[in-house]
């Protein structure tokens, strides 16, 4: 579901149509995931239940290029002692503010900075805390950025149900901003591929390849905490989902074949299956 108010304030025209907008659109998800692990896996693991939800607000429009700002948090749960099942972890919050540019309705490309970090809940003191600070750019298909497309997954051609973007970002290091900058990445790429099939009236059975690769080095003042490496994940999903007009809910089934970044605040997963359920609109 996309909120259209369209309060458009003409400052210049163009063939009759306003040069900039204030749209004030938005666009998002939210989801619930549980981790179907071993009785080996420790009482107090994280990788049991996560919830999270991220709302993307296009601000402004000028010429069909958009400024956005985005919110998204994680929410990660282990299992307790007592058959507390939902025990919550960790948080993951994200605070994101950029642009989004169209290209002749064919390609989109973003340019923006995500300042995120990573807490314990509920802990004695905060161990886990990792900071990230980073500019980012991609580039894609426009249903990659939005759910704009969503009402094409019945009716659209197969190259319109084919979405995809790639990934580059960029964490700064220096005397300022390592500050705000506690992780030890430096640079990372990540590839996104989604396709919708049809199947029956709404319902459509999707497939996504995820890939993160990551360049990691030691900080300046730590040159020996190990040496540079290559951190990679590779997480293929399939689903099935009920669509109408600008909103999708979807039950899908992922796994992380590999999952190698060392210790840098993010979570490495074995290969267990991960069921989702997740609400796009």
């Amino acid at each position: 579901m996309i909120v259209s108010l369209l309060v458009g304030l003409s400052l210049f025209n163009v063939e009759d149509k306003p040069l900039v907008t204030f749209p004030i659109e938005v666009a998002g998800e939210a989801y619930v995931g549980k981790f179907f692990i071993t009785t080996e896996t420790p009482k107090d693991t994280i990788f049991n239940i996560d919830v999270g939800i991220q709302a993307s607000m296009d601000v402004i429009d000028v010429a069909g290029h958009r400024f956005f700002i985005a919110y998204r948090d994680e929410l990660y749960s282990g299992v307790q002692e007592g058959n507390v099942t939902f025990d919550p972890r960790e948080a993951h919050y994200y605070l994101i503010g950029g642009f989004r540019f169209n290209v002749m309705d064919k390609v989109a490309a973003s340019l923006f900075i995500n300042h995120d970090c990573n807490h314990n809940i509920d802990r004695r003191y905060d161990s886990l805390k990792v900071v990230f600070n980073r500019i980012t750019l991609s580039l894609g298909t426009p249903g990659a950025y939005t759910n704009n497309n969503l009402s094409k997954i019945t009716t659209g051609q197969w190259y319109e149900r084919l979405n995809g973007k790639i990934t580059y970002e960029w964490f700064p290091h220096d005397t300022v901003i390592d500050a705000l900058n506690s992780t030890d990445i430096y640079h990372a790429f990540r590839v996104e591929a989604i396709f919708d099939q049809p199947v029956y009236r709404y319902i459509y059975a999707s497939a996504r390849i995820s890939t993160y690769l990551s360049r990691i080095k030691p900080k300046p003042d730590d040159p020996e905490a190990y040496e540079p490496f290559w951190g990679f994940e590779f997480a293929p999903q399939i689903g099935i989902g009920v669509v109408r007009e600008r909103s999708a809910l979807e039950l899908y089934l992922k796994s992380w074949l590999v999952a190698d970044i060392g210790d840098i605040g993010f979570r490495e997963p074995n290969p267990w299956p991960y069921l989702v359920l997740n609400l796009r609109f």
